[in-house]
């Protein structure tokens, strides 16, 4: 379901009262604990990705005598390691202090998931862009290359799949950035 601010149902679904309920100390850092496990594999599933891609893109780039399909996948390598450096910056998991009291876990726990809610928001800048330079050389290298209208409409096929990948990863992390954001307000009620 997407998010509609003129539906009405939505808006009384979301001005309801969220029940409160207590939370010791030790349940706050198990929740935190579990977040930032969750973090890191998403961090790591990333990097091994990246990985994969670099490793793929530097051996098409050792095989490629054309000059603009090298530039394609030396644009992928920077874009991917440019993914990576951001990640690693931004969005990496960040550890709980021992000795904390209630209040103190909740805000801990609360920036940490706004943290997380605002790289998975902005994903376009740091994310998606440093992608797109590579797919537009890409596109236009094979376009020069392969002068028949057949692989043009395969190319366009291609770059609409493409497309249609990135419009997914963004919806989905639109959707996780909303679920964070629910998760931080049932901590601001138990804190309140």
């Amino acid at each position: 379901m997407t998010d509609h601010p003129d539906n009405p149902v939505q808006q009384i679904w979301q001005s309801q009262a969220v029940e409160v309920t207590k939370m010791s100390a030790d349940l706050l850092r198990k929740r935190a604990g579990k977040f930032q496990r969750q973090i890191w594999w998403r961090n790591f599933r990333e990097y091994v990705a990246a990985l994969v891609g670099i490793v793929l893109f530097a051996s098409f780039l050792g095989k490629t005598h054309d000059s603009l399909l090298r530039l394609a996948y030396l644009l992928f390598i920077a874009g991917m390691i440019w993914v990576v450096v951001q990640l690693l910056r931004k969005g990496s998991a960040r550890s709980m202090p021992g000795a904390m009291g209630n209040s103190t876990c909740i805000e801990f726990l609360c920036a940490e998931m706004e943290r997380q809610r605002d790289v998975v928001k902005n994903v376009w800048p740091w994310y998606l862009a440093p992608l797109v330079p590579g797919f537009v050389v890409y596109t236009v290298a094979y376009a020069l290359a392969f002068r028949r209208p057949a692989s043009w409409a395969a190319l366009a096929l291609l770059d609409v799949i493409i497309a249609v990948v990135f419009f997914g990863v963004w919806k989905m992390n639109m959707r996780a950035a909303r679920c964070l954001q629910r998760k931080i307000d049932e901590l601001g009620a138990v804190e309140r």
